[in-house]
């Protein structure tokens, strides 16, 4: 198996946030399939995501501008999430969460999009 690089990873880990979101309940090997593609700080930070994820899509709410968590697509919603997650779990510097953040958003998301990841972010990240 070849190593994974910290941005491989963390992409992972937004997808399998995105199949949870979907799927409203799932398991990891499930989505991942056998191979191991999370690391042990990117499954903590997942469970620690999923322990509270009421709380953290309230805070992700609450410094949306003119938009609700509800209305966001999956992906939108993962990105964020994960974000946060990371934040707290890894205590990834702001800049850095923030700027995989708008990778995956340009990658994954419609064209605008990384404009209010990044948006949120800079709010919700202290």
């Amino acid at each position: 198996m070849a190593v994974k690089s910290i941005s491989e990873l963390r992409e992972n880990a937004m997808i399998y946030l995105y199949q949870m979101l979907i799927k409203a309940s799932a398991n990891m090997e499930e989505i991942l399939g056998d191979e191991e593609l999370l690391s042990e700080e990117f499954s903590s930070t997942i469970d620690f995501v999923l322990s509270d994820i009421r709380k953290f899509r309230e805070t992700i709410a609450d410094n949306l501008i003119d938009w609700e968590f509800e209305r966001l697509g999956y992906i939108e919603q993962a990105i964020l999430l994960l974000a946060i997650g990371e934040k707290n779990a890894l205590s990834t510097p702001k800049s850095i969460i923030i700027d995989e953040a708008i990778k995956l958003a340009k990658k994954y998301g419609d064209d605008d999009t990384y404009k209010l990841i990044n948006a949120a972010l800079d709010k919700v990240i202290q």
